[in-house]
């Protein structure tokens, strides 16, 4: 059953096949033609890279708490797997974490640990493929910029992605964030191209596979127009949610997949060291006031959706990408596979570029983070010549990285349509806000 799922997203990869071949029709230019094999030898690179990457540190990077949490972890889905060949329920315990159906369309390959790299690995090349799309329908429809120059932003964000070492990580460890980018990278393609019933079906497949991406249902009221269209659009969205949930009780032949996984992210009980802000706290915390700090930082996600929305009603694309920042910043097992997208989409916002006041900061913070989470875990867990407090400061200091790119990349937004309302095109230490 879990095979009408798979169904769906071939469904929307052809639409956007038909797309990509639509417009290589319209123009068979040699310039054309050599751009696409330009993109070749990077490809080739890029699939080199994630196999080296597999083959001297995979053992490494599979034990990785920045890349591995309990929901995309392949390890996982394996012994899943084969719980249920042996007759055993795999959501029994606290070992598996993952949707019903993907236990049903990875689990026959997972036998064939070469095959699953691979298709990981085409996975990686579709994203980028597809985030390079979705950055030229952006830029040449909102940005004003040379055409000239479009074919280099594109290339830019195609090369952020595939050479991402995040990325190159993640493919070679086969985590299921692979997967869950995919489908939110064909997601952000239908939202861009303003395909209603597909942003609409793919929302509610990311929101029974993953529950926070419920937020991106704000993003589909603002990208639609008329009321008929918002009413239309979250009506396909709660339906969508109620037909994959339908199908995954088929495929776990009833609902006790619900607790290990829906209520797995709600109540944040393993208590596993990860990027995120949850695990520190709630080890801490007295178990009386445990339910109430629950609520709070289930809720925080929530509480700056009705502002996002209400200020960037006229920019649904930024307003989406705020919202992956935010569940990458607030989610109870979040990953630094997590930032993939939203990061490499990062160049499309040219006209925000000459605003943006912490970039430098930012960056080093980032950089910074990467490099010292391995050696604060190592100073922790190996050597016990650190504490608890270590790895959590960078894990705090990751987060306050992303925090800090969200509010630039707000206020840049805020100082551009200032400078639209005074007619000047100044970009000085002045600080205005545009509410209306």
């Amino acid at each position: 059953m879990a095979w009408m799922c798979l169904c769906v997203l071939l469904r929307e990869l052809w639409c956007i096949g038909n797309v990509l071949v639509s417009s290589n029709e319209q123009s068979m230019q040699p310039p054309r033609r050599e751009q696409f094999l330009a993109r070749i030898p990077v490809w080739c690179l890029a699939v080199v890279a994630r196999v080296l990457t597999k083959l001297y540190g995979e053992s490494w990077l599979a034990t990785r708490p920045e890349l591995v949490v309990a929901h995309n972890s392949f390890r996982r889905l394996v012994d899943g797997v084969h719980m249920r060949r042996n007759g055993f329920s795999p959501y029994e315990g606290d070992m598996l974490h993952c949707a019903p159906m993907l236990l049903d369309i990875i689990g026959p390959l997972v036998d064939q640990s070469n095959v699953v790299f691979a298709i990981f690995m085409v996975f990686d090349l579709i994203i980028a493929e597809l985030l390079r799309k979705i950055a030229s329908l952006y830029v040449e429809n909102n940005e004003r910029v040379e055409k000239s120059k479009v074919e280099q932003i594109c290339s830019l964000v195609e090369k952020f992605y595939l050479f991402n070492p995040l990325v190159i990580a993640t493919c070679a460890i086969c985590s299921l964030s692979v997967v869950y980018n995919l489908l939110i990278t064909v997601f952000l393609l239908s939202f861009v191209k303003g395909w209603l019933i597909g942003s609409a079906v793919l929302c509610g497949l990311l929101v029974e596979l993953t529950l926070y991406p419920v937020v991106f249902i704000f993003a589909l009221v603002v990208r639609f127009v008329t009321v008929k269209e918002k009413a239309i659009v979250c009506l396909l969205t709660l339906l969508s949610v109620g037909a994959f949930t339908l199908l995954d009780i088929l495929c776990s032949h009833g609902v006790q997949y619900v607790t290990s996984t829906h209520l797995f992210f709600l109540n944040a009980a393993d208590l596993t060291p990860n990027v995120g802000i949850f695990w520190y706290f709630f080890t801490e915390v007295f178990t009386h006031f445990r339910l109430f700090f629950l609520w709070v930082f289930q809720l925080n996600v929530f509480v700056y959706l009705f502002p996002l929305t209400f200020t960037l009603r006229k920019s649904p694309v930024l307003l989406l990408h705020q919202l992956l920042i935010l569940i990458s910043v607030f989610a109870s097992y979040p990953t630094m596979a997590d930032s993939a997208l939203y990061l490499s989409l990062l160049p499309i916002f040219v006209s925000l570029h000459k605003y943006a006041r912490w970039t430098l900061v930012i960056a080093v913070s980032w950089v910074t983070c990467v490099v010292l989470s391995p050696v604060m875990w190592q100073m922790w867990i190996v050597t016990g010549s650190g504490n608890a407090n270590f790895y959590f400061a960078v894990t705090l200091c990751y987060s306050m990285a992303q925090i800090f790119l969200m509010t630039d990349l707000l206020y840049s937004h805020l100082r551009e349509k200032a400078a639209e309302e005074r007619g000047s095109i100044a970009y000085d230490d002045t600080s205005l806000f545009v509410f209306k």
